[in-house]
């Protein structure tokens, strides 16, 4: 299914660039609230954790108002979980028991390769208004989980791959020239199962604050 989702990504992004009309590169900063859920009811939800999203974009018009976006980013995210049974935890040093009840914060770093397609308005006073809409192909780079004894690499716990989805909008304001400051908000959800050997299916949502710039 990551594949599939993957490889259509990249046609429609190839598609978009045979007919594009203009292209924007842009920087940005997304500070990010991070939680982590689980679909068994063994497992709870204890805390969320800030992260953040820091990358390039890339705008290209195939019309005036209508473009594809991709880029390149490190993000990260996590987020706290209990477990009421306990979890063998798959440390990149052998497997940890965690106990009854015990607390595991995780920490994961992936490369997002963002495909998505933007809206955007006319300038409606000072202002242009736009949504994003698109997938989230992922690469892990790093993952850590700290629990009552320590934090430990969790590499062996977390798949190297994952995807999601984020819909988001905003505004930009003009600088002057071609240059404008970004503003906006966005969800992201990570439906693919983000850990490998457990019992459950762990996913992440993540509400980002765009800030950024285009030129």
């Amino acid at each position: 299914m990551l594949k599939k989702i993957i490889v259509a990504s990249a046609l429609c992004l190839v598609s978009g660039l045979s007919f594009a009309q203009g292209v924007k590169l842009g920087i940005f900063f997304d500070p990010a609230v991070t939680w982590l859920k689980s679909d068994v009811s063994d497992v709870h939800r204890e805390k969320a954790r800030l992260g953040f999203d820091f990358g390039l974009k890339t705008d290209f018009y195939f019309a005036p108002n209508y473009a594809f976006s991709t880029g390149l980013s490190l993000f990260n995210i996590g987020g706290t979980l209990k477990y009421d049974k306990g979890l063998p935890l798959h440390t990149n040093d052998g497997i940890v028991d965690i106990p009854t009840g015990g607390n595991v914060k995780y920490k994961v770093q992936y490369i997002r390769v963002p495909v998505a397609l933007k809206l955007r308005t006319h300038t409606i006073g000072r202002f242009v208004y736009f949504a994003d809409l698109g997938f989230d192909p992922m690469v892990k780079v790093s993952a850590k989980a700290d629990y009552g004894n320590g934090s430990v690499g969790a590499g062996d716990e977390i798949k190297p791959f994952n995807i999601g989805f984020h819909v988001g909008g905003g505004i930009e304001y003009p600088l002057g020239q071609d240059a404008s400051l970004v503003f906006g908000l966005a969800f992201m959800n990570l439906f693919a199962d983000m850990t490998s050997p457990s019992h459950d299916t762990i996913t992440a949502n993540n509400m980002l604050l765009r800030i950024g710039v285009n030129f």
